[in-house]
């Protein structure tokens, strides 16, 4: 009996598989272009359920997640527990690629490994999947970062293999893909997937829902038992389900197979991607763990003895019900990101000093939480994931009479738990505020010998960035103000350093501080649009002076590390400076990666200093100490090796490329 193709009359699976393979084809490689960098994971399923959990456990969120990727993963299970695996079917991209694997080698005429549904082969194989559920699930929520990332296949290729990954997990996994698929159907998602082994688990939501109801109570009674118990039933009875009971039975939507016009043909099971015995399916419908309502039987079938309905009852009339599962899983996709879109859980939620050690060793309350106030404090944009959430916590947990912070870093926003009775916001907002300055471009001593300074006051610039993109709008007028800085006050106290020649009046001063957007030019062309919102309040009357030299060095941040050992070692000796002068290490980069520069050197003997910063001519230099035997050509050769000895711990000793380059050799000083 002839097999005919379902490309055509199944047609929605593939429209949807292609249509979100070629949509991530096309924005990952940047056909189209966009001003923001395309999130591969910005609607992954697996990431979410990874964040649900971490959250759940620790009241955080890992780096990069939000409550659109929750969203998205409560709607996968959704799907899993009402319907069926509808995004293994229709949206995945690594199922999308293994079934053209398969069709590859169809089309070359090889013959793949059937490994026969229930098998003792195919039962240890899908041991696999559970344990990295477990181990991936147990690394993020421990470490609060998403472990997948190291061994996600897709997440690998998508971001180029420059994404937070490792470099051998990701390659096995890819090889792994590619070859596995290629000798079994289905190799990944059948024995590897762990979103695969949590879709699979949840089929049988009815016995899940009884173990995670028998966590909450032991929990509820003081049991507290730790949450990788919880992780650990959930994998075992999940194994234990699909291979014992493989045929869950808790789903509305079923393939429904009438035994009257089937003609035991076997075409379902050959063109099943899972190779399903369907033809031993004899209650009416296929009620297997594995099935994903990928409708592959229903369109191959000459008899038309299959078809998608609800349930074993009557079967349903009409093609219309074929469609059901792909409108379906179009549904919960809307639904998902709509839904995620409508609120923000915090990246972290977590509370502090409301109970501490009693004598008795027993926790006793040290505030009483009811008589705690919140205050929101808006416009942190430094506060972007969950590392720097957790910065601006132990920063907030110095400050007395702050108690706890939930942290929204989509929107930059902190509600801080404080005492009334201790604090109030003003000093909050004191405490948490960083002065800052920024260099709009460097004066010449020489044309100009002092600067004129102007204040002005402003409201909404409270976090470390907005100095800096005002600063940046200043720059784009081609003005001649060289630097700001900032000072806290309500409102805040910014002073703008100008050429003494530059009339600016309050009015220019509001235009640009009012201005809703900042077109920062990037590297490599183009520009990227910034929202702001800062509220301009006044301009002051006072107008103070400043020496060129002295703004230049109030605006360089230096870099200092030398070696107490080094320095009495080399007493007595005649000691010098290595100096590379070059106006580009003002730039922040290089201050970042001055850190490396003084590891790599601080292992040769003779190097006794490093620093960055400015010489007697105000120029920005590296300047490096030493004595002999160190010399300024070896100097020279280690500074431009391309790859730097780094050493993290005394056991962590790493061979990384260059952080800096250097286009030409230094001078040589004594060092007075």
């Amino acid at each position: 009996m002839s097999k005919k193709s379902t490309i055509i009359s199944n047609w929605p699976k593939y429209l949807l598989q292609w249509g979100v393979l070629i949509a991530l084809v096309v924005f990952i490689t940047g056909l189209i272009p966009s001003e923001e960098a395309v999130d591969p994971e910005a609607y992954c399923p697996m990431g979410g359920l990874q964040a649900l959990a971490t959250y759940l456990a620790n009241n955080s969120l890992p780096c990069s997640m939000s409550s659109l990727q929750v969203m998205m993963g409560i709607a996968l299970l959704a799907a899993v527990v009402l319907f069926s695996k509808l995004f293994c079917a229709y949206i995945c991209p690594l199922g999308t690629v293994q079934d053209l694997i398969s069709k590859a080698r169809n089309a070359m005429h090889i013959k793949s490994i059937k490994v026969r549904n229930g098998s003792i082969l195919d039962k240890v194989l899908r041991i696999v999947k559970y344990a990295l559920l477990f181990w991936i699930f147990y690394m993020t929520v421990e470490a609060s970062e998403l472990f997948c990332k190291n061994i996600d296949p897709y997440y690998a290729i998508a971001t180029g293999f420059k994404g937070e990954i490792t470099l051998w997990m990701s390659i096995v996994s890819i090889c792994i893909v590619v070859l596995g698929s290629f000798i079994i159907d289905m190799f990944w998602c059948r024995y590897l997937c762990p979103l695969g082994a949590i879709s699979n688990t949840m089929k049988f939501w009815l016995w899940i829902g009884v173990l995670f109801g028998a966590y909450y109570v032991a929990d509820v009674l003081g049991a507290n038992i730790p949450w990788a118990v919880l992780l650990g039933g959930f994998c075992i009875a999940g194994y234990l389900l699909e291979i014992l009971h493989a045929r869950p039975k808790l789903q509305v939507l079923k393939v429904q197979k009438n035994m009257a016009t089937c003609n035991n043909c076997g075409l379902c099971a050959k063109k099943c991607p899972y190779h399903i015995d369907i033809k031993s399916f004899r209650n009416g419908t296929v009620d297997s763990v594995d099935c994903t309502l990928c409708g592959e039987c229903v369109a191959v079938c000459n008899t038309g003895a299959l078809q998608v309905g609800i349930g074993s009852g009557k079967r349903m009339k009409g093609g219309f019900w074929s469609f059901v599962p792909a409108i379906l899983t179009v549904v919960l996709v809307a639904f998902g990101m709509w839904a995620g879109g409508r609120f923000e859980l915090p990246t972290i939620d977590m509370k502090w000093g409301i109970e501490v050690m009693g004598p008795d060793s027993t926790m006793v309350k040290a505030v009483d939480e009811s008589t705690l106030e919140t205050v929101s404090v808006e416009g942190l944009r430094s506060v972007k994931c969950y590392g720097s959430s957790m910065a601006f916590k132990a920063k907030l947990e110095k400050i007395q009479g702050v108690h706890g912070v939930k942290v929204f870093v989509k929107r930059h926003t902190a509600d801080i738990l404080y005492n009334p009775a201790v604090t109030d916001p003003d000093k909050i907002q004191e405490a948490i505020y960083v002065p800052s300055k920024f260099r709009i471009q460097t004066p010449d001593p020489a044309e100009c010998d002092s600067l004129k300074v102007v204040t002005i006051r402003t409201e909404g610039m409270y976090d470390k960035l907005d100095i800096n993109y005002l600063g940046m709008q200043f720059r784009l007028t081609g003005k001649k103000l060289y630097g700001i800085e900032t000072e806290f006050a309500c409102p805040l106290i910014v002073r703008v350093y100008m050429d003494p020649s530059e009339d600016v009046d309050e009015e220019w001063f509001e235009e640009m501080v009012e201005m809703e957007t900042l077109e920062m030019p990037v590297h490599g062309g183009g520009t990227k649009v910034i929202e702001v919102d800062y509220e301009f309040v006044e301009m002051e009357d006072e107008v103070a002076y400043i020496s060129t030299a002295d703004f230049i060095r109030k605006m360089f941040s230096p870099f200092r590390v030398q070696w107490k050992s080094r320095i009495e070692a080399a007493e007595g000796k005649q000691q010098y400076v290595y100096e590379i002068v070059d106006k580009n290490y003002e730039k922040p980069i290089i201050l970042r990666n001055m850190p490396f520069l003084s590891n790599h050197l601080s292992t040769h003997e003779g190097v006794i200093g490093v620093y960055l910063d400015l010489n007697k001519d105000l120029q920005p230099a590296i300047q490096i100490r030493f004595a002999e035997p160190m010399t300024a050509d070896k100097l020279w050769e280690l500074m431009t090796m391309e790859t730097w000895t780094i050493t993290y711990k005394k056991d962590d000793v790493r061979q990384e490329p260059a952080k800096l380059s250097f286009k030409a050799q230094g001078s040589t000083y004594e060092y007075t």
